[in-house]
């Protein structure tokens, strides 16, 4: 995906360090030392900053969030799949809560539909159906994930781990909210994870992040595939069409 971004929105150029010829005049030209960090420098076509230069960009989120931040500055559009997937796949103030439903495989779309659900998983506990969600704190509250699900009925019980966390949900659960042990759950099988995009092999093709298996799950379990754009890049969209 990021590679995709590059190569779509961008014209990319690698200049090696600590080695001679066009690649250490290059260096010398725009002042970088020859060290082993990569830098990650966005210029216009008359070599100027499009941004500020950084080095050390480490991870996926990062590097996304520098191309995305680049295109804005450009006045160019951010493809979707950076600003829904990329960067809030790996958000940093993620929370977890199980819920307990009739079916997982329901749960699993409808909870995965809800703005702010980043991943779903189908699993066991206290023998019951439930669906493991973790969510960005952020932007969707452990309340209104609550009352969403209680409206949707998937949340028959509710299971979390953290005790603040417990006296929130109790305030407003209408079923009972009980401690989590992670010991005692049980991811249910592949087979039964994302049950909505099964029977078409081509998904698994797609190489998907665990983010977009939940948000493409959800989106074509509620019959809503012109929200796949939001989620999936055109590169993938193409192998998909039919």
């Amino acid at each position: 995906m990021i590679v995709e971004a590059v190569e779509d929105n961008f014209v990319p150029v690698a200049i090696y360090n600590n080695v001679g010829g066009e690649d250490k005049k290059i260096l010398t030209r725009f002042g970088e030392p020859a060290w082993n960090y990569q830098v990650m420098r966005f210029m216009d076509s008359k070599a100027h900053d499009i941004v500020p230069r950084r080095d050390r960009v480490w991870t996926l989120p990062d590097t996304a969030s520098r191309l995305a931040e680049a295109l804005r500055a450009a006045e160019k559009p951010v493809p979707a799949y950076l600003t829904n997937i990329l960067i809030p796949e790996s958000n940093s103030r993620q929370k977890t809560a199980v819920l307990a439903m009739h079916c997982f495989w329901t749960g699993e779309a409808k909870l995965g539909a809800l703005d702010g659900v980043l991943t779903t998983e189908a699993g066991f506990y206290e023998h019951r159906e439930v669906v493991r969600v973790c969510y960005n704190s952020e932007k969707l509250s452990l309340r209104r994930l609550i009352t969403e699900a209680e409206k949707m009925e998937c949340a028959n019980g509710v299971y979390l781990a953290d005790a603040q966390d417990r006296e929130v949900a109790e305030a407003i659960a209408r079923n009972p909210v009980n401690a989590f042990d992670k010991l005692n759950y049980r991811a249910a099988p592949a087979s039964d994870q994302k049950r909505q995009l099964r029977s078409d092999s081509r998904w698994s093709e797609l190489n998907l992040t665990p983010m977009q298996w939940t948000k493409v799950n959800a989106a074509v379990g509620y019959g809503r595939v012109q929200d796949l754009p939001l989620w999936l890049t055109p590169r993938q969209q193409k192998q998909i069409a039919p």
